[in-house]
């Protein structure tokens, strides 16, 4: 059935101004069309394994989950714009979502999703041909709008696509999505106040990070959400342009205005996880009529569909009644025949090898390793160069803690006093040195491990790259900090006043300072949100910090802790700087009639610290740096199979 719809003076102008946005283009013979099928999908929430009494009798007994969706099919043809809608609980995002292969966590899901006939098998298949466009707009919050649109283009697009190609397709999108004018605009992050494009430009530039290669497949989670109307309807108007290129386009959508209703061309509807209607949107009033549900003059037929199969909780038998009216009456009418008709269609594999689809099941990538660690480090140097306020206040804090520490320690004398003060700075010098640059990086993975998800399942990049540019891009912050820090400290406290004595001390803190953030990267990658990473990052690194043989001496540590003396990089690194400081002192003078120290030797063995030790403790540093790092590295690599 065709459409018959007489345009308005509205939908002539609205029309003019989509046309302005996105040019239309015809659909070439040789494009692969897509025909999204779905059959007797069936989806259950995780079932209990444990009742009422399960603690007491420690007995277990399972109990089954809640089926979210029962029984749906439905058809997705090149070409249209279909909209899945139904009330709150109904199911559309999770049929969404077991549709795209994204986002399904721990769900059971049976039946079978078909691209032309093929049934899909794994996520990779999917994400290879098509996009996603989800509600919330994950971005790097201080990236412009193109360097954006640029970054996805060079690991998204293949190897045959030209430099020039890619960027003139950058062009083209910024063009066609009317992104032209906040081009040089960082995209900022509304959620962290940091200030940047408005909302529409947000879900815009979302459009166009999909749109990059051109998929024939193209999944939305409510696009218009948080939208005001006039922008929802421009975006409406991209999408069913797009459909007009050949594009298979599914969204999901909440109450749409009655102007953005009219611009679907199928509609499936959805109640407590039923298939109640699929079909031509402008075939769905007739349908419900048939039953007795006739939509009111003057009144948005989206809303209505919407009430008639809500579920209202004062009204539910009443309401149940209703939705099993129209389940049923959608199963028994030719409606229903036609989805099936559909349905066979759809099953039929292509003949034309040209218009067959090669699905893969595993992630694969459109660029090499050297060519994503290239763009990821500009990318993470970008946006750390950027991030101006936050290396300011390092730098501030480091000399304001290094000159303050500096005056309470100021010129301290080589006498029985000056023993305990200088072991005590070295210490600090340690201490401050490691929760410093560890709370530097604790919050780093949890802020980008959804970007870094969604892109990495979307085959931009493996896990590798992207985190060697991390370490990579930090480095140099984590090298001049701890310089800064020991050149004012070491020289105000009158330590060992030996040139060399000062080198060796400043690699040692650079060294420290580096296997810190490691740590701290360990942390980062296991806690799963910023508040978490906080509240693990001290309670972890007291104990460390305890056997570093300042607070305890080390001949004295309990044999069944001795494995927190063996991973605690303060215990190396403090005898490290305590032999550094000590070694050929040969006078410490002394008033009292016997004198503790006498000697810079006098006051190594009585720490129990020895020079022999000098090799040990710094392979010992260096392979706990390498080792964190490796811990932290496999940790995001098993998140990156997260489904």
């Amino acid at each position: 059935m065709e459409r018959k719809v007489t345009p308005t003076k509205v939908d002539i102008e609205t029309t003019q101004k989509s046309m302005s946005v996105i040019d239309l283009k015809p659909i070439q013979d040789d494009q692969k069309l897509i025909t999204l099928s779905w059959e007797n999908i069936n989806v259950y929430t995780p079932g209990s394994k444990d009742n009422l009494f399960g603690k007491i009798l420690f007995c277990k007994k399972e109990v089954p989950g809640k089926q979210i969706i029962n029984n749906v099919n439905g058809v997705a043809k090149p070409g249209s714009l279909m909209a899945i809608m139904g009330a709150s609980g109904a199911g559309k995002t999770t049929l969404l979502n077991v549709l795209n292969f994204r986002n399904r966590g721990k769900l059971k899901i049976n039946g079978e999703v078909k691209i032309n006939g093929e049934v899909v098998k794994s996520r990779p298949a999917l994400t290879a041909i098509s996009g996603y466009v989800q509600q919330d707009d994950l971005f790097i919050a201080t990236l412009t709008v193109r360097e954006q649109l640029k970054f996805q283009a060079m690991l998204r697009m293949g190897k045959d696509v030209s430099y020039k190609d890619k960027i003139n397709r950058v062009e083209e999108l910024m063009i066609q999505l009317n992104l032209k004018k906040c081009e040089s605009t960082i995209i900022g992050a509304p959620e962290r106040n940091v200030k940047g494009i408005s909302g529409g430009e947000r879900r815009r530039l979302a459009f166009a990070t999909e749109l990059i290669t051109n998929p024939n497949l193209l999944f939305l989670d409510e696009p218009t959400s948080g939208l005001d109307s006039f922008m929802a309807l421009t975006i409406v108007d991209c999408m069913r342009d797009l459909a007009r290129q050949g594009k298979t386009i599914i969204c999901t959508i909440h109450q749409p205005s009655s102007e953005v209703f009219e611009k679907f061309d199928r509609l499936c509807l959805l109640a407590e996880g039923r298939l109640s209607y699929i079909g031509d949107l402008n075939v769905a009033e007739k349908f419900f009529s048939s039953l007795g549900f006739d939509i009111p003059l003057h009144y948005n037929p989206a809303d209505y569909y919407i009430k008639t199969l809500a579920m209202v909780p004062s009204k539910k038998e009443e309401s149940l009644q209703t939705i099993e009216k129209v389940c049923t009456g959608f199963e028994n009418s030719t409606y229903f025949i036609e989805l099936n008709e559909d349905l066979k269609e759809a099953n039929i594999m292509p003949s034309d090898p040209n218009r067959a689809l090669k699905l893969k099941n595993r992630i694969s990538y459109k660029s090499n390793y050297l060519v994503q660690f290239v763009w990821l480090l500009w990318r993470s140097f970008l946006s750390t160069i950027r991030d101006k306020f936050s290396t300011q206040i390092a730098i501030i804090q480091t000399i304001f803690i290094a000159i303050l520490l500096g005056l309470i320690f100021l010129r301290l004398k080589y006498d029985q006093s000056g023993v305990q003060n200088m072991n005590g700075i070295m210490f600090l010098f340690l201490t401050n040195t490691s929760f410093s640059n560890m709370f530097a990086v604790i919050n780093t993975f949890p802020i980008e491990i959804p970007i870094f998800l969604r892109e990495h399942q979307n085959g931009m990049y493996a896990v590798l790259p992207y985190y060697v540019s991390k370490v990579i891009v930090d480095l140099p912050k984590f090298i001049l900090l701890p310089f800064i820090f020991i050149t004012i400290n070491y020289w105000m406290s009158n330590l060992n006043n030996d040139v060399g004595r000062f080198f060796i001390c400043v690699g040692i803190i650079i060294l420290v300072a580096n296997t810190a953030v490691a740590f701290g990267s360990i942390i980062s990658a296991v806690a799963p949100s910023p508040t978490a990473a906080t509240g693990l990052s001290a309670p972890i690194l007291v104990p460390l910090m305890i056997f570093s043989g300042f607070f305890l001496n080390n001949s004295t540590v309990p044999d069944y802790f001795i494995w927190l003396k063996y991973i605690s990089w303060f215990n190396y690194a403090n005898e490290l700087l305590t032999v550094n400081q000590w070694e050929g002192i040969t006078n410490i003078s002394c008033n009292a009639t016997r004198c503790a120290y006498n000697t810079g030797e006098d006051v190594l063995n009585y720490l129990q610290m020895k020079k022999s030790n000098y090799g040990v403790d710094f392979g010992a540093i260096c392979a706990l740096l390498v080792g964190f790092r490796l811990i932290s590295f496999l940790i995001l690599f098993l998140k990156s199979f997260k489904k």
